[in-house]
């Protein structure tokens, strides 16, 4: 996203730090600034700290798959958008995913609660919204029907 798309230099990341399965930021594109939200392909690192209460926990690193919505990346896409609506700034999605997790600790941890804010900000925000199909993007299962609009408003 350094280079292509927005104009040259004007890209800034946010919320970088957590669930980096997502990458949010704002940008210029001709001039006009924009949010931009788009998915991270490679799998990532969720690093668990030990609980600092229990002497015997040891800190956790967890593989994430790239291209899927977990809990935090859902809730951080949600996150995103909605500041992007109080900002006034036309979104711009770049639409690479292949769905949710599916895991028992992912359901748990509620991941369809949190792709539902997705749909909800979506469906709340004032300015235009475009989603993008890089090419050799596949957008499949529960990630098809947060961006597509036709089948959020049955939602």
């Amino acid at each position: 996203m350094e280079s292509g798309f927005l104009d040259h230099h004007s890209w800034q990341e946010t919320l970088s730090g957590w669930a980096t399965n997502v990458v949010c930021g704002r940008g210029r594109l001709g001039g006009v600034p924009i949010g931009c939200i788009a998915v991270e392909t490679r799998t990532m690192e969720l690093v668990v700290p030990a609980d600092p209460a229990t002497p015997s926990s040891e800190a956790q690193i967890i593989a994430q798959a790239g291209q899927v919505w977990f809990p935090n990346s859902a809730y951080k896409t949600a996150q995103a958008i909605s500041d992007f609506n109080r900002e006034g700034l036309p979104l711009v999605i770049f639409a690479n995913w292949r769905g949710f997790s599916g895991g028992m600790r992912d359901m748990y941890n509620e991941v369809l609660k949190y792709g539902s804010y997705i749909v909800d900000k979506l469906r709340e925000y004032k300015q235009p919204v475009f989603v993008y199909l890089p090419p050799a993007a596949e957008l499949r299962g529960g990630a098809w029907v947060v961006v597509d609009p036709c089948e959020a408003a049955f939602l």
